[in-house]
């Protein structure tokens, strides 16, 4: 199996296989110590220093590697072949031992190498059993056909295991994909609906209105509902293209707190303070995106505000943060996504689409917007943009 086909199960499999040989060549050794020292069995140093090294080797493949390689499999079973060459186990224990590397890597390499690790181990078994030369019986003969046996079984069992894992995995998979299809046609369709009644509400009002005109019954009441819902209109259509319309402005080098503070003193409401804090940072990012994303900000605080709203602007490692509190109801835990979602609004008379449009530029950029608890006892909104917006041009303190 190639490491580039990424199916989940890969990587655990695989650490499983590398804990696995680590943790048999330190139990290897254990024993060998442990017998030696009882005296109930006799090994020589080349068994213990091979040993040694196999254990070395184990734990710099369990640090170090990544994927699996022919090589780590052909190593397995050279140190198997040398292992029972000198004597440190027997051929029985070497046919077992030996099944792990051929079963692995035709689960985790491509077919000719899972071919190539099985040849290498059933000729090492023969290479082994040509030792005793005329002492060969007709039991280990035998022995040695069912262990080759064994190993074309555990090669084709590796394969098929793999190819049904890969199967269900893809088929997982095309299950997920087509539940998050499902789930975005859906929410297309809300949002269409959404729009619609929108749209609805206001030409309801602009159509009772022009009716009355045509009766002769008009009143400067009558064009102030006019004027009024062609605002909101208007305001709906501006802020579904908004998020509708990719970002493809010219990018200039701003001042975050300037433009903050601008934004803020405009947007303030009477009888409600606000306030400005924080660092003079720079980015360089597209000028009206960033404005209509930090207005939509300040003005959902002012909107849900009782008495105060505290902008802060902040540079903390490679990220700008651009955090806006108020003291209103702030956010419940199971709204904290939803208030980003279009046409969601608990607001009277409000479209919905302004965190939204939050949303979509701070994604865009590279960046994100989340809502928390504020210790004023609201909302704490925090649009986090990258600090570095080009190869030159980034955040500075200071002109």
């Amino acid at each position: 199996m190639n490491a580039e086909k990424g199916f989940q199960f890969y990587d655990k499999f695989y650490l499983i296989y590398k804990v696995g040989r680590f943790s048999f060549a330190v139990g290897l050794l254990v024993l060998m110590f442990s017998l030696d020292s009882l005296h109930v069995g006799q090994f020589s140093r080349s068994s213990l220093y091979l040993i040694v090294l196999y254990s070395v080797v184990g734990f710099f493949i369990l640090l170090s590697s990544r994927k699996p390689t022919v090589f780590e499999f052909l190593l397995d079973e050279l140190f198997l072949y040398l292992l029972a060459f000198i004597g440190a186990f027997s051929y029985s224990f070497f046919a077992i031992f030996a099944l792990f590397p051929v079963f692995f890597s035709a689960f985790f390499l491509q077919s000719r190498y899972g071919y190539l690790v099985s040849a290498v181990a059933v000729t090492a078994q023969l290479v082994y059993l040509l030792q005793f030369g005329d002492s060969i019986s007709i039991d280990l003969f035998l022995q040695f056909v069912f262990n080759t046996i064994a190993l074309l079984l555990m090669m084709l069992a590796a394969s098929k295991l793999r190819k049904r894992l890969e199967y269900q995995e893809l088929y997982i998979r095309s299950l997920e994909k087509e539940k998050e299809e499902v789930a975005f046609y859906r929410r297309l369709y809300e949002i269409s609906a959404d729009l619609a009644h929108e749209l609805k509400n206001p030409l309801a009002s602009i159509k009772g209105a022009v009716g009355l005109l045509k009766e002769g019954k008009g009143n400067d009441r009558i064009f102030e509902i006019i004027f009024k819902e062609v605002d909101r209109l208007d305001s709906i259509i501006k802020d579904f293209l908004n998020l509708a319309r990719t970002s493809v402005g010219e990018k200039k080098r701003v001042s975050v707190k300037s433009l903050v503070e601008e934004v803020v003193s405009s947007a303030s409401v009477p009888g409600k303070m606000w306030s400005v804090d924080g660092d003079d940072v720079y980015l360089f990012v597209d000028f009206k995106g960033f404005r209509t994303a930090v207005e939509n900000l300040v003005r959902n605080a002012f909107q849900w505000a009782r008495s105060f709203v505290r902008v802060t602007v902040k540079k903390k490692n490679d990220w700008v943060e651009i955090v806006v509190e108020d003291d209103g109801p702030g956010v419940r835990p199971e709204e904290s996504n939803r208030v980003f979602e279009p046409f969601y609004s608990r607001r009277q008379g409000g479209t919905g689409l302004g965190l939204s449009i939050v949303r979509k530029f701070a994604i865009e950029n590279g960046g994100f917007v989340y809502v928390v608890d504020s210790p004023l006892g609201g909302a704490k909104f925090v649009l986090r943009l990258p600090a570095e917006r080009d190869g030159n041009e980034g955040v500075n303190s200071g002109r």
